[in-house]
């Protein structure tokens, strides 16, 4: 039984791309694991809804990460940013704090689909404390980036942050001119400070 949840368009994409980042986890993590908590629908998992956690990874050492993801349309790509939601519904009865307020994720997945949407043609592994820290000492979102409104889905705000500035919080890259191949790890000098 499918419900309305599943027939989101948005939904649909993510269920659709969700393949080729399994893909991107196992190149960087051979013998990962992958636990979604967005399996269920309507009955979200409390790690995504009160801490913006879509999954978790489990390494064969027996430790686990988790992760948010954001999936990106090619057309998207245009843009070279980030975008980090800010508040749900605003402007509206409904206003509530967006994902930046409950990020509570190790690990956040930003990837732009290929034009058929088959694969994902760049990509980046932010580690989200660093990008907090990033975020923080860079004065905040507003200083980072440029505050818009979601006037298709559900009136979120957004702040687009220009992707190279957060590159002292990439961990792995492709496609972005931070890395030599699909699935490396961007080198960070211990000297860098977030």
């Amino acid at each position: 039984m499918t419900s309305s949840f599943d027939n989101l368009t948005t939904v649909q994409f993510q269920r659709r791309m969700k393949p080729a980042a399994l893909h991107i986890y196992h190149r960087i993590w051979p013998g990962c694991t992958v636990e979604d908590l967005r399996e269920q629908g309507l009955k979200v998992h409390v790690l995504d809804k009160e801490f913006g956690i879509d999954a978790l990874i489990h390494f064969a050492s027996g430790q686990w990460m988790s992760i948010q993801e954001k999936y990106r349309t090619h057309d998207a790509m245009k843009y070279g940013d980030f975008t980090q939601e800010y508040m749900n519904g605003e402007g509206t009865q409904h206003e509530s704090p967006g994902e930046w307020f409950t990020l509570g994720a190790q690990l956040y997945f930003y990837g732009w689909t290929n034009e058929v949407e088959t694969d994902f043609e760049k990509w980046v592994i932010l580690d989200v404390a660093r990008y907090k820290l990033l975020v923080e000492r860079g004065g905040g979102l507003a200083r980072m980036g440029t505050k818009r409104q979601n006037q298709q889905h559900g009136r979120a705000s957004f702040y687009a942050i220009p992707l190279e500035r957060l590159q002292p919080a990439f961990l792995y890259a492709h496609g972005t001119g931070n890395s030599k191949a699909k699935g490396s790890p961007k080198s960070v000098k211990p000297s860098e400070k977030v």
